[in-house]
This record gives structure tokens, sequence and C-alpha cells, in this order.
């Protein structure tokens, strides 16, 4: 990098930990590897420097106590005297016109998910208020991101709804970064051959089935007792998880589903390499529809065929008797079909993996999206120099 390019860059996060995968692994890193001074002000533990990024710790804190976290995470983002300023949460929104007024430097509005649709299905709001707030939001958020200096999507079904911003734009897919690729490259395929796991990774909720995972894992443990499911995440609501272990053990599946929580993603390499197929449950919520399930890279990644909700989100990803098998979302027996074909038949199961995996090797990988944030960043630094 040319040394008049190099920028302090600071990413801002209430929310998320700090060693998020997107966050941290994918946009943090790359950022650094291009040459850029990063500081990461998030969730954390403590304050360290992990691959070359500093990171400022906040501490968790409830929901009702997070707008006194704005002002700490606020004047240490002023202390970091940042030439850029990129934040992950929209409740930073209320943030960054602070920033710019402060600083006069330029802000990144960097959204994961279709926050409108996500706040209709989230369970600790009131069902009442839900669809009311959602479509409150639904134009509270384009009219503070228009403020912004530029704006990241993760996905296109959510870009299409800020189409009506001129605002330089990239679109990020939560692809896998190489390190995980390179992990995934070294199992053997013969592994699939011998597991009869199935794997469920990343966050659990109800809109993403719960309720139809356990029904349709009890058709396939009955047809095949050897059959065992890993649930590999957290759980929202949190008490979400309680259910979910009584639900098993009053089907007497307790041999055989294991449930391990959270897990760091530097862990997550270790739970892939067990499986034999990776499974999405997600239900046709307006949410599900828009956004991509990253965990379908990760499958791929490792190697794994897919069982997927038929959603518009997932189509474009799981090409039928490619890659992996569709079933209709609500429908736990065409789950369990699918998942007892690909454990029944491990050499179809194995090609598909190996399809999967080429995919992310060619084309769904991070290092593709790499130019877009990079670009990205160069128009909106060069922007504010002149």
């Amino acid at each position: 990098m040319n040394p008049s390019s190099r920028a302090r860059v600071t990413i801002l996060s209430s929310v998320h930990s700090a060693l998020d995968n997107r966050v941290f692994y994918r946009e943090a890193r790359a950022l650094a590897d291009a040459g850029h001074e990063v500081t990461l002000i998030a969730v954390h533990d403590r304050d360290e420097v992990k691959d070359g990024i500093q990171i400022r710790a906040l501490p968790k804190v409830p929901r009702s106590r997070r707008p006194r976290l704005w002002r700490t995470l606020a004047r240490m983002a002023i202390e970091s005297r940042a030439d850029i300023y990129h934040i992950h949460d929209p409740e930073l929104l209320l943030v960054t016109p602070y920033l710019r007024r402060k600083t006069g430097r330029p802000t990144i509005y960097d959204i994961h998910e279709a926050n409108a649709d996500f706040i209709a299905v989230k369970d600790y709001l009131p069902r009442p208020v839900r669809r009311p707030l959602a479509e409150f939001f639904r134009h509270l958020e384009p009219r503070l991101a228009r403020a912004e200096s530029g704006l990241i999507f993760a996905d296109e079904a959510i870009a299409a709804d800020f189409e009506g911003i001129d605002l330089p734009k990239a679109v990020l897919f939560n692809f896998p970064g190489a390190d995980l690729i390179e992990r995934g490259r070294r199992v053997q395929s013969a592994r699939a051959q011998k597991s009869s796991v199935i794997l469920y990774l990343g966050g659990l909720e109800r809109n993403r089935g719960s309720a139809l995972m356990l029904n349709a894992f009890a058709q396939v443990a009955a047809e095949k007792p050897e059959a065992r499911l890993l649930i590999v995440g957290h759980f929202m609501p949190p008490h979400l998880e309680e259910e979910v272990r009584a639900d098993v053990m009053a089907r007497n599946l307790g041999h055989a589903v294991t449930i391990t929580g959270r897990v760091p993603f530097e862990q997550i390499s270790d739970y892939l390499r067990q499986a034999a197929v990776g499974w999405v449950t997600w239900q046709p919520f307006a949410k599900n529809e828009k956004n991509i399930p990253t965990k379908l890279f990760e499958y791929m990644a490792f190697g794994l065929p897919v069982v997927s909700s038929d959603l518009p989100s997932t189509r474009p990803f799981v090409e039928p008797e490619v890659n992996g098998l569709l079933a209709k979302a609500t429908d736990p027996t065409a789950h369990a079909a699918a998942l007892l074909r690909l454990l029944r038949e491990p050499e179809a199961a194995v090609a598909m993996g190996q399809a999967g995996q080429q995919r992310v090797q060619t084309r769904f990988n991070w290092n593709m999206m790499v130019p877009r944030l990079l670009q990205l960043y160069e128009t909106l630094l060069s922007s504010n120099r002149s």
C-alpha cells in the first residue's frame, strides 16, 4: 500500500462481539492486511492487540443500558483519532452524526440484516408491537442512513432496500475467509462416509426452525438410530434453549442430540469436521427470505452436502442434486427425507460435498469481496482528503 493511502480506521459496535466473524475475521483483518491501522471498539473481555488489530473492550450490558454505553463508545472513538469510522449496529446511527460533527471524518454504516424484518420476528418484543415497530424502523433506517458517507450491505436483498440513496456502496457477502477454507480443504472427504452427524451451525430462533428441527430429526432417528444431531450456537431468546432441551428429552432423544451453546468462531472447524451433513432449517419469514445463511458457505467450505429450507435466500446457492438438497421450509417430513437420503447414500453425499467445496474455493469466498471493501474505503478517504 502507498504510505499516503494508509489510514487510521476505527470500527465500532455496541452489540457485536469484537471477534464476530464479519466484524473481525472478515473486515477488520482485511483492512489491516491492506496496511491500514485498525482499532476495533466492541464488546470484549479485555483490551488487546490481535492479528495487528487494536481491540478496545466495551462491557456487555443489557439492552436497557446500551444508550449509556454509546457515550463511552463515542469518547473512545474520538480518542482513536481515526481517518474513517465504520459502524455495525443500526443503533449507532444515532452516534455517527456526533462523530462527523466533532471530527469531520467520514462514517460507514455496515448493514448485516434486513433490520425491519428482523424486528418483526424478535421474540423478546410483545407480539402486538412487533409489526408497527418494524414498519416504523423500515422508514426511519433509510432516512438516518442518508446522512452516512458510505453504506455496506451483507447481501443484494438488503442493498435493494437502500437503492434510492445516492452514496458510495458495496455489497460484501459473508463468504468464508481463506483460513476457514484451508482448514476445510485438509478434511478428507472420507470423513462424511464414516459419520452420521447432522450439524446445525449458528444462532437458533423460533423463526429459524427450532420446532421443525426436532420434529424432523425425530423422524430421522426413528429410521436411522445411529444418526446424531449437533447444534452449535446460541439461542434467542435464551430461554429457548431450555425449551429445546425439554423437547429433546420428551422425545427420548437425549442420547442423540448435543447442544454446545455459543462457541468462538475460531472453534467452529472442530464441529464442521465431525459432520456428514450441514442443515439449514430457516422458516419462510420475510427476513429469512432475504438474508443468506452464512452457515451455507461454512458447510460447503468443509465439503459438507447441504440440506436447506427452500427459500429465495438459499435457492441461488444450493443446486439440488449438485451440492445439496432443498426441502419445503415448513415440512419436517421433507427435511427428514432429504437428510436420510444423504446419510444412506454416502457416495452421493461426498460428491455433493465436493461440488460445494469447489464452489466456495472458486466463487463464494471472502477474497472475492476484499477488493470491494478496499475500493469503498479508497473512495471515501480520497473524497475526505480533497
